[in-house]
């Protein structure tokens, strides 16, 4: 572990905080991630339950996470219309900063597909969507999901609009989701990118150089994925993933398929044993390799029920010895 990312050691209840890049707001380690309780969609989650949905956002925020992220993709404005009514719950001083994205949109006629589309006026009516469900006069943190290969906008045309949606007070601060180094480059020259948002995890590390090409312009990182969509809370075995619903784009995923899969599932084993010798959580040991990677402001967890944000806050606040982080990365190492 880089010395310059050491974290002091958690103690009861401790939620440690860490700047978003060098001009974004103080976020805490984690924040909760609600692509799951968007419901059905071509990328859904299964069923949901709405009002345990904005149960668990609302728990989330009592356990002291103050971000949260979200998409109009997920659920096709769902997850928005959702996190608004458990925002409405909320005194303003409770609220928590809200992540949302911009640049993958959906057709009436066809339900549940999304597409990207990231042309200037498309974004902006995206933005005026997504405050009207969310509630909100101004977004946090406004991201692209993913580069738009289908319309042939240009992404600094793209990016020149999230810089504009600042200038004009509809947006905080602005990031970038799903790219690589050439991608960042490039909207760096037009507007400081305030954050990154790739996938991160010890199951899935590729975007690992990327980290360090964030670093040297100053851009905060916001890993998703940190449990590998679930195989790393350690509750998955091959019978659970057999049983995923139809509806659940699990299912179908190649990252729950072999040949794979018997390593990822080797590698919670392996974790098993080291929670076990440790006192703490899978869940929690892959948390903290993630949120120690030099670089990384804070990750993205999902939950569709309190008690799944239970099972992972602890690691808000939660620092491993270097040895501890060294045996928990070798324990995802190939042979």
């Amino acid at each position: 572990m880089n010395p310059d990312k050491a974290r002091p050691q958690a103690g009861p209840g401790r939620i440690d905080t860490a700047r978003l890049g060098r001009e974004g707001p103080e976020i805490t380690w984690l924040g909760l991630g609600t692509w799951a309780i968007g419901g059905p969609y071509e990328y859904g989650w299964g069923p949901v339950d709405d009002a345990e949905s904005v149960r668990t956002v609302l728990h989330a925020v009592s356990r002291g996470l103050s971000w949260l992220d979200t998409a109009p993709a997920y659920g096709c404005g769902h997850s928005e219309e959702v996190v608004g009514t458990a925002l409405r719950q909320l005194r303003p001083a409770e609220r928590p900063l809200v992540f949302t994205k911009c640049g993958r949109v959906w057709e009436p006629e066809n339900p549940g597909k999304v597409v990207s589309d990231l042309r200037p006026d498309s974004i902006r009516q995206e933005c005026e969507a997504s405050l009207k469900r969310l509630g909100l006069d101004r977004i946090d943190l406004y991201q692209i999901h993913r580069p738009d290969n289908r319309t042939g906008t240009a992404l600094e045309d793209s990016w020149g609009t999230l810089a504009e949606l600042v200038d004009e007070g509809k947006v905080r601060w602005i990031g970038l989701s799903n790219v690589n180094q050439e991608q960042l480059e490039l909207c760096e020259g037009v507007r400081h990118v305030d954050s990154v948002q790739p996938s991160l995890s010890l199951l899935d590390q590729k975007s690992l150089p990327l980290l360090d090409r964030c670093a040297e312009h100053g851009t905060g990182v916001i890993a998703y994925s940190p449990l590998a969509s679930g195989l790393l809370t350690g509750a998955f075995d091959r019978t659970r993933v057999e049983a995923l619903p139809a509806g659940d784009w699990r299912k179908k995923s190649a990252k729950f398929a072999e040949p794979e899969l018997t390593w990822k599932l080797a590698v919670v084993g392996r974790l098993r044993e080291i929670a076990a010798r440790t006192g703490r959580s899978v869940p929690e040991l892959a948390l903290a390799w993630v949120l120690s990677r030099p670089g990384v402001s804070g990750a993205i967890v999902g939950a569709r029920r309190p008690d799944q944000v239970d099972q992972w806050s602890g690691a808000a606040g939660l620092s491993l010895s270097e040895e501890v982080l060294r045996e928990v990365e070798a324990a995802a190492a190939r042979s």
